[in-house]
């Protein structure tokens, strides 16, 4: 018997044949999509026991937000003033003390209140990395959503040596890896060229060697000085430094990619490595001088791009199709217009991004036999009516106000803008009472027109052992690059 019957929806597929059904039903089965098609007069009468009508809506699979951090959530707002240079010394500060701080209560309302936004704004996966990854994975698992986690290994941004790191990120995997009916699973997520030691690396290749299955999602390219980061591993550059040690193929996601050129835009083609791109937060703290995603060599050399949103609460938005409306509009604005079409930017967010997850056989569109991974979107109002070319619709004027329901493995998560899966008012709550601890504990004094950062000096909130390693490995890329 069928489970869910949502009918009379304008279906968008993102199948293979890229099929839009004008009057559609949507059939789910234990969890799985049984059927998609037009919708037959005795739907509209059906016994499945639950059905949504979708008169004027459109079906759409959930969004994928493919590179995300979490843990600090409860900042937003606090940032969104800085200067890039000043948000870096900050973030670092928190990313230093705040474990030891604010403690598991912090991380665990940060990662709820994410999930509860996650949900509202039609995201039904996510690809996370992140330092408190057992709370993430948990709150993931228990809300219903799909998510894929890595713990973030970093020994330039996290005081604890590799090893201990490296045995963090073991035990994660292997507690965590495909639970909550394989709805969570793993990932091995090591903090990039900028963010590791050579020692590092070789305990991430060994972790890659015994978990195969696994991705490897990591920053490449993020920063001006990713070349000496990576000499100071021996290599010659971080595409160099991921081949080294066997770690740059299709399983891996690189993030940001920024200061690429055309020659690491055809390596990363040819071997078959996806791209995360997260237009906002770069442009929105400035990348550097006129540095831009190199998009047409990467569409040149045929890689998977898509699109993250990287940390959402340094610039206080969680819309991801704004953020892929962004995209458009830098790529346009840097190499000419039509850079994406915007059912290429829709495929982005869809079937694109469970690609680059390795989940495509299973979410990313709407077709028999796939997971019911969906969204239902209310286009029926003056701000959309009337329209014609349905994908810019969805791509430039819906925003996550027009997600009416939502569903994640066939379970009904949200329907009609109405929270299933969650208590909000325990989260919001509980997401407040810890705000307020973070700023009494760190010193951040706010207002409703500002935030103002701790008087205490930056020298003394950040630890100097992280400090240290990286200011060794990029002098011993200095000398390296020149001798």
């Amino acid at each position: 018997m069928t489970d869910l019957l949502i009918h009379d929806a304008i279906v968008v597929t993102v199948d293979q044949g890229n099929r839009i059904l004008k009057n559609g039903s949507v059939r789910v089965t234990d969890g799985t999509i049984s059927s998609v098609e037009s919708t037959e007069s005795t739907d509209r009468r059906s016994t499945a026991e639950h059905v949504i009508d979708a008169s004027g809506k459109v079906v759409l699979p959930g969004l994928i937000d493919a590179h995300r951090h979490t843990d600090f959530t409860l900042v937003q707002g606090l940032f969104s003033e800085l200067s890039g240079n000043e948000l870096l010394k900050e973030a670092f500060a928190l990313y230093h003390t705040a474990e030891s701080t604010l403690g598991d209560d912090f991380f665990d309302a940060a990662w709820r209140l994410a999930c509860l936004r996650q949900l509202t704004h039609g995201v039904t996966t996510v690809n996370a990395m992140d330092f408190t990854p057992e709370l993430g994975a948990e709150a993931i698992g228990e809300t219903g959503l799909r998510g894929v986690i890595g713990p973030e290994v970093a020994d330039f941004l996290n005081p604890a040596p590799a090893a201990e790191q490296l045995a963090d990120a073991r035990r994660f995997i292997e507690t965590y890896h495909d639970t909550y009916e394989g709805r969570v699973t793993a990932s091995i997520a090591p903090g990039g060229e900028a963010g590791c030691s050579r020692d590092l690396w070789e305990g991430v290749a060994k972790l890659r060697a015994d978990y195969p299955g696994l991705r490897l999602h990591t920053h490449l390219y993020d920063s001006a000085a990713a070349d000496t980061m990576a000499a100071g591993s021996n290599t010659a550059d971080p595409l160099d430094l991921l081949d080294r040690y066997g770690l740059l193929d299709e399983r891996t996601l690189l993030t940001h990619v920024l200061h690429a050129d055309r020659d690491d835009a055809q390596r990363i083609g040819e071997s078959g490595a996806h791209v995360l791109h997260c237009p906002t937060v770069y442009s929105y703290f400035r990348a550097g001088e006129r540095t831009w995603f190199p998009l047409p060599a990467l569409q040149e050399f045929g890689a998977n791009v898509v699109i993250g949103l990287d940390d959402p609460f340094w610039f206080d938005s969680w819309d991801l199709i704004q953020e892929a409306k962004h995209a458009r509009l830098l790529s346009n604005f840097e190499y000419g217009a039509q850079q994406w079409s915007s059912y290429e930017l829709l495929k982005m967010l869809t079937i694109d991004a469970a690609r680059a997850l390795g989940l495509d056989d299973r979410i990313g569109s709407l077709e028999p036999g796939k997971r019911a991974d969906l969204v239902v979107i209310d286009i029926d109002t003056p701000r959309h009516q009337p329209y014609s070319n349905l994908p810019s619709v969805v791509m430039n004027t819906v925003t996550a106000g027009d997600v009416e329901t939502v569903v994640v493995d066939g379970e009904v998560l949200m329907e009609e803008r109405s929270v299933r899966s969650m208590d909000v008012e325990s989260v919001r709550t509980a997401a407040t009472r810890q705000r307020e601890r973070l700023q009494t504990r760190t010193g951040w004094k706010t207002s409703l027109t500002a935030s103002t950062p701790p008087d205490k000096s930056i020298l003394r909130r950040v630890s100097a052992r992280p400090l240290l390693r990286a200011m060794k490995q990029y002098g011993r890329g200095v000398v390296n690059q020149h001798l």
